[in-house]
């Protein structure tokens, strides 16, 4: 009888051993499928754009003479006002030109019911719906607020 024991006990820890193995190389191939998955998905690089600035430093851009174009990405006009700023910034000789996303919280203080002309410092920027500023020196020398007018000064 103690054979016959010894042989099941054998037998149980066989079993045993082979389960947990089992068990271990499957979860080992479920991780690596796992983490494998992750590495596969693509992950979009982050865009830096050197055309799009805030109002706060819409004085302090690296150019003595530059156009500020500001609107809301999401207004009725912005496709032409898009399209005018591609078409300016491709041009040979341009000047450079900067865009002002209006709908961007950090450029909120500029919306307004009345425009400033003439502002001398980035507390100073009020918009309506859209503007081009002419920035010469770091003041402003030309304000363009109707899109007609805006055509005109960037063609």
């Amino acid at each position: 009888m103690n054979k016959n024991n010894n042989t099941k006990e054998i037998k149980n820890l066989l079993i045993i051993t082979f389960i947990i193995l089992a068990i271990s190389v499957g979860l080992y191939f479920l991780t690596d499928k796992t983490l494998n998955k992750k590495k596969e998905e693509e992950k979009t690089p982050a865009e830096i754009s050197y055309s799009e600035i805030l109002v706060g430093t819409m004085f302090s851009r690296p150019y003595n003479e530059y156009y500020v174009l500001a609107y809301k990405q999401d207004d009725e006009n912005a496709d032409s006002l898009d399209d005018l700023f591609t078409k300016y910034d491709e041009k040979d000789e341009a000047l450079k030109i900067y865009y002002i996303d209006l709908g961007n919280p950090f450029n909120a203080s500029a919306l307004s019911d009345t425009a400033n002309k003439k502002p001398v410092k980035p507390e100073d920027v009020k918009i309506k719906d859209q503007a081009l500023f002419l920035i010469k020196d770091g003041k402003v020398t030309k304000f363009y607020e109707k899109i007609s007018d805006i055509e005109k000064a960037l063609k």
